[in-house]
């Protein structure tokens, strides 16, 4: 029961983290790097406060060969979090949610199946229903996303599965997440002096930081924890709730369109 609970609110918070960046972008309250670069800051000086870092971290940190699992979560968070803002500045809510997790699942099933895991019928059936939204989703039409945008949102979901992988045996949940946001920021921070940060208004900054703080360093937490029990494959089926979470809200806070081509997606 208690993995149940922890998984959801962990989807939910993936889905709040599509709508605030949606809603920041949208009505150009903030460009998509300054919210990448507030959303990983915001998230690091959370999770600092609730794990703070120390000289052996630091050490650590230089002995690449030592720590790959934490320079392999530290570089997919960024991969997909600048990804994840750029893909969008012209995709809706939902369709942006469903490219995303339609692509981290196929990519953990690939992975799973590499580390010897066992597909069963209804297994193969998901993957393959979801490569088919995907591909509905993708076909030249009305309600199509740009082709580059999609595939902006794909790299965004290379990154994710990344990351998802990376957790996939934590023992420190909060501690591991807290150390891929602090070392998120060795290629962040130099990046703060080159924005232009007059075109952010206070509705973009405050956007980010919830979706730093809450939906990003908290959420990313609890999926850390439940990942050893969920493992990859369950955790890859359980990932496209989240497309009809954030379908939804963006219907109801953003009044996005809702076309039949995207609902049978």
């Amino acid at each position: 029961m208690r993995v149940f609970l922890f998984t959801s609110i962990a989807l939910l918070a993936f889905a709040a983290n599509s709508l605030l960046c949606r809603m920041a972008l949208v009505d150009n309250a903030i460009e998509p790097l300054p919210f990448t670069l507030i959303r990983i800051i915001s998230g690091a000086l959370l999770l600092a406060l609730l794990i703070r870092p120390n000289r052996n971290e630091i050490k650590h940190m230089v002995d690449v060969s030592r720590n790959k699992t934490s320079w392999l979560s530290a570089i997919s968070l960024s991969v997909y979090a600048f990804a994840f803002s750029w893909a969008y500045v012209g995709m809706d809510t939902g369709m942006g949610a469903l490219i995303l997790f339609a692509t981290i699942q196929i990519v953990l099933n690939i992975v799973a199946q590499c580390l010897g895991a066992k597909n069963n019928v209804l297994t193969l059936l998901g993957i393959i229903i979801a490569f088919t939204g995907l591909v509905v989703l993708l076909l030249p039409g009305q309600s199509a996303p740009d082709l580059s945008q999609a595939v902006i949102m794909m790299v965004a979901g290379l990154g994710w599965a990344g990351f998802v992988f990376s957790g996939r045996n934590s023992q420190q949940p909060l501690k591991e997440v807290a150390i891929a946001f602090r070392w998120s920021l060795v290629w962040c921070l130099p990046l703060v002096f080159f924005v232009d940060w007059q075109g952010s208004s206070i509705k973009g900054i405050m956007l980010a930081s919830l979706s730093g703080t809450l939906a990003s360093g908290l959420g990313y937490a609890l999926w850390y924890k439940v990942l050893p029990q969920l493992g990859l494959q369950n955790a890859a089926q359980a990932q496209l709730v989240v497309p009809v979470l954030a379908l939804v809200m963006g219907v109801l806070f953003l009044s996005e369109p809702l076309s039949l081509t995207l609902l049978l997606a």
